[in-house]
């Protein structure tokens, strides 16, 4: 049986409040550690913080990495409704007659007028060709109906591009088949095999559905055409199977909507060029508020950010000569540092070296392997690197607070031990006194019970 234990009641001592404070001085080297550990961890957390302000601004270079990126056009049609237009990085400014002649075409066709969709049509082989491609579909007595012969069509596994439908008006229910894609090189040719009527060519049985312009069979006329879109480009026509022409201007696609003329005008996007760089510059100063705000905080006194701000700055006020580029400081764009370390934007200045020297400004900031944002990509990566500055440091960090962690645990073992001993002594003191005690008591018992010796 297990024995009951109240420590003190022999002594009188409050034996577990004595013992309490006796382990709160021995936790005393804990408790420093502790301290130590959440200092350790705030400086992890800090360096975090740093890594994500170098990483938005790694984002922020991208926008500006290479010279494509500065060549951003907009495409502006005066009449929409006539085409639109999209530009890329190879377009040239200009401004352009467009003349839409003709838009591009599918063929779609239409059959008789059946009862209905379980209307029986015929058996046999269809061969639907789109262009040069084409594809088989079998009618037996499983699918002969009108709308099977529909389905037996759109599910074909090897459809090369052919959609049926049924449209049921006041004569009945038509089956209507037309091609995905546009042009003459997408035309439409049906032809049939088998046919259980005996005749592959007349406008009855299985045969109702077929087409074929070349040969003469064109039971009826078809809702559209396949044709090409025409297009003429300042007097130079080009011809395409779709709505949309690409190639005929460089790095301009153009979408034809009805036919027409319109002008297209292609001018360089100085406004997009412009947000670029501001966000570059709010990017930095973000980075350079990290600084900062870490310097003043958890990182105070590191070496590590001064070594960060001088690296960062010698490539900002390096004025290095640039291939392509009369320029070979920020500042000469309209980028200048203020008396905090951050950087402003003129965008009146940039605007003006965006008309006067555009090459230059383009080579400035993205020039392979010369550039200002080729450079600070470089040492961003470096310092974002499994192996760079930062990562480093926070190896180091996190070694120390594991350490601490061992270190807190030996400790922690070593108070339960000290504890044990503790309250044992306590014990042994407390069973002392309380043996004490009794005896104390049987004898002033044994004293009390003497006779009593009367003197005269």
């Amino acid at each position: 049986m297990a024995s009951i234990q109240a420590p003190g009641i022999g002594s009188g001592l409050d034996v577990n409040n004595i013992v309490s404070q006796l382990i709160a001085l021995e936790r005393r080297p804990i408790d420093r550690l502790d301290s130590k550990q959440a200092i350790i961890n705030a400086q992890i957390s800090a360096y975090g913080s740093l890594k994500s302000k170098i990483s938005d601004f790694q984002t922020a270079l991208q926008a500006l990495s290479n010279l494509s990126s500065f060549q951003i056009f907009n495409a502006v049609a005066n009449d929409e409704d006539i085409f639109t237009a999209t530009a890329d990085e190879n377009s040239v400014a200009g401004t352009y007659s467009i003349n839409v002649i003709a838009l591009a075409e599918r063929d779609k066709i239409f059959t008789q007028a059946y009862t209905d969709g379980a209307t029986v049509v015929g058996e046999g082989t269809l061969t639907i060709a789109v262009g040069s491609d084409s594809f088989d579909v079998v009618i037996d007595s499983s699918n002969s109906t009108l709308a099977k012969i529909r389905d037996a069509i759109n599910d074909a596994s090897d459809n090369t591009g052919v959609t049926a439908t049924i449209v049921t008006d006041d004569n009945g229910a038509q089956l209507v088949i037309s091609t995905d894609k546009t042009g003459t090189d997408n035309a439409l040719k049906i032809t049939v095999t088998g046919d259980t009527d005996s005749n592959n060519t007349d406008d009855a049985g299985l045969s109702a559905l077929a087409y074929d312009v070349g040969g003469g069979i064109v039971h009826r006329a078809a809702i559209t055409t396949a044709g090409d879109a025409v297009v003429q480009i300042d007097g130079f026509t080009v011809t395409s199977s779709s709505n949309t022409i690409s190639g005929a201007l460089e790095g301009v696609s153009i979408t034809a909507k009805t036919i027409g003329s319109s002008t297209l005008q292609i001018t360089r996007d100085d406004e997009g060029i412009t947000e670029s760089v501001q966000a570059f510059a709010d990017a930095f100063n973000a980075l350079r508020e990290e600084l900062d705000t870490q310097r003043k905080g958890q990182l105070e006194a590191d070496s590590t950010l001064l070594t960060i701000e001088r690296q960062l700055y010698a490539i900002l006020n390096a004025g290095t000569a640039i291939t392509g580029s009369s320029f070979s400081y920020l500042v000469q764009v309209g980028l200048s540092t203020d008396e905090d370390g951050k950087l402003s934007l003129d965008s009146s200045d940039l605007n003006s070296v965006l008309s006067s020297d555009f090459q230059s400004l383009a080579n400035l900031f993205a020039a392979q392997d010369e550039g200002i944002i080729f450079r600070l990509e470089a040492f961003a990566d470096n310092l974002l690197d499994s192996n760079g500055l930062i990562d480093s440091r926070e190896d180091g960090l996190k070694t120390q607070s594991d350490s601490i962690d061992d270190q807190k645990l030996r400790l922690e073992n070593r108070l339960i031990i000290i504890e044990r001993r503790i309250r044992a002594q306590f014990t042994a003191l407390d069973t002392l006194v309380s043996s004490l005690s009794s005896t104390g008591n049987f004898l002033t018992q044994q004293l009390a019970n003497l006779p009593t010796i009367n003197r005269s």
